[in-house]
């Protein structure tokens, strides 16, 4: 069973050897998953801003189908693993933080218990809802502040592994995660 680290290393490799219009399809895919099994709830919807910079999928489409939804975005605070969640607005000005990751410029902070659904980004996942991200632990902390009711959907170019070695308790578990393939619910 591979540990985290291992994973995170080898899904990293494999996403960056990806064409854009690769990923692009493959977000475009999984967002009619999402609308087919209409898996969003009424209510505020935290997703993240894409980052090239970590060959995420493409997320434009996304923004543009759930425009009339609030939504709001992540954005980091501090170098200790603390991250929050701002208000979005379309054509709002964004600047790169220093991971290259876009943000708002506004510190309007969004209380993470009001949020209903967040989208989580991810480099994979295991047949029991575990994820592994980038390292930080910055979703884990944010997502344990939320209500417990919220429903976290994480998106993933790959198939599920079996397990994820190296799972603590400091690590969120998913409700769904979507690939182009499939969705699975935990």
């Amino acid at each position: 069973m591979p540990n985290k680290q291992a994973l995170r290393e080898l899904y990293f490799t494999k996403r960056k050897s990806l064409r854009p219009e690769v990923l692009e399809t493959a977000s475009a895919t999984i967002l009619d998953h999402v609308i087919s099994e209409n898996l969003i709830d009424q209510g505020l919807l935290m997703m993240f801003l894409g980052s090239s910079a970590h060959f995420e999928l493409p997320m434009e489409k996304w923004f543009e189908y759930f425009e009339q939804h609030q939504i709001c975005v992540p954005k980091v605070v501090d170098s200790k693993g603390h991250m929050e969640a701002v208000c979005w607005e379309k054509g709002q000005s964004l600047l790169p933080n220093k991971w290259g990751i876009l943000e708002p410029q506004g510190n309007s902070f969004i209380p993470p218990e009001n949020i209903k659904t967040v989208i989580v980004p991810m480099l994979c996942f295991d047949l029991n809802g575990h994820r592994v991200g980038y390292g930080k632990g910055y979703y884990d902390r944010f997502l344990f502040r939320c209500a417990t009711r919220v429903k976290t959907i994480g998106l993933s170019f790959y198939d599920p592994i079996e397990t994820i070695e190296d799972v603590t308790s400091n690590d969120y578990s998913l409700d769904i995660a979507i690939t182009p393939k499939k969705v699975y619910l935990f």
